[in-house]
């Protein structure tokens, strides 16, 4: 920390308020040391109110919410205290305005941008830290992306060529339409006779919500044939469950020669066909673990039963595939 040479250039280094600022390219140390010296004179004027803010938002949302959204708020933040931070008060028509420079690229962006703002000062304002400038601040337009689905001769040409365990971890995702970080952390004590139950943490109040889903004919032939430890699938490497494994289907997919899809894809494969079905889409809500209808309703256009039913539906996907 402070000054040194990286990579044949000088640069400065340090840490305020929790946050750290760095910058290199310099050629000289006086240089360095004269772009610290500005960078330290303007966070002097630094807006000790909304860092604080900012902090106590991180240390709630590390307690409550996922690592990838603590990381996604932590990153926003963080560049919000460079730009905001030294301004007596944020108001909205600073938030609008940095909004409007991020949705010219991205609107989709901008959006997801301005959830998680309102989600920081709403955190603030219902604790007394702050008014809540981005209250009725209005999301904007955007042209959804249309949502890839594989073709059924994709899935089985990538099953088909698949190991052994690769086969059994997409057939347990496609028969359960879970998302990965789901089947990450299935534990074999989650596993009965006719259900199995999934953890997930997209409830609104971020608590752990838990739900069954029935086993079909294909699921329950898969699971029957594995070995039993404390979780599901476990990495053979570090012996614990894994974290993410988007590069095995990546690979499937070219040596298969099938359009690339990840797995969330298998997602809406599975509500497609279930829709197809006539499956009502409140058990498709179910299945996919959606707190909203409204969420399940932009996987599908159409829409009839119960889950066990339901689930049937998906064994189709399976039963034709060599070593299902």
């Amino acid at each position: 920390m402070g000054i040194y040479k990286h990579a044949g250039k000088w640069m400065f280094d340090f840490w305020k308020a929790g946050i750290r600022h760095r910058k290199g390219g310099f050629k000289t140390k006086q240089e360095a040391e004269i772009a610290k010296g500005k960078t330290m004179e303007r966070l002097k004027k630094i807006n000790t109110d909304f860092i604080s803010l900012c902090e106590k938002r991180l240390e709630d949302l590390e307690l409550r919410r996922s690592k990838k959204h603590f990381k996604e708020n932590k990153a926003l933040l963080e560049n919000l205290i460079i730009i905001w931070g030294n301004k007596k008060e944020v108001t909205r028509d600073d938030i609008e305005e940095y909004l409007k420079q991020i949705a010219r690229k991205n609107t989709q962006t901008a959006n997801k941008r301005l959830r998680l703002i309102k989600a920081l000062f709403g955190y603030g304002a219902r604790r007394g830290l702050c008014e809540n400038p981005a209250m009725g601040i209005d999301m904007f337009p955007v042209n959804p992306k249309k949502r890839y689905i594989p073709p059924l001769e994709d899935v089985v040409k990538v099953l088909e060529i698949a190991n052994e365990e690769q086969r059994n971890y997409l057939l347990v995702l496609i028969n359960t339409m879970a998302r990965v970080s789901e089947i990450n952390r299935l534990r074999w004590d989650d596993v009965y006779d006719d259900y199995l139950i999934l953890r997930t943490r997209k409830a609104k109040n971020s608590n752990v919500v838990e739900r069954k889903i029935p086993l079909n004919e294909s699921l329950r032939e898969v699971l029957s044939k594995m070995e039993h430890a404390e979780y599901v699938f476990i990495n053979p490497v570090t012996g614990k469950p894994y974290d993410y494994r988007s590069k095995f289907l990546r690979t499937l997919c070219k040596n298969a020669k099938v359009t690339y899809f990840s797995f969330h894809c298998l997602r809406h494969l599975g509500a497609s066909r279930l829709a197809d079905g006539n499956i009502p889409i409140t058990d498709i809500q179910q299945l996919l673990g959606h707190s909203r209808v409204s969420t399940t309703d932009i996987y599908l256009r159409s829409i009839k039963p119960s889950l066990t039913e339901a689930v049937e539906k998906l064994s189709p996907l399976t039963l034709t595939t060599k070593g299902a």
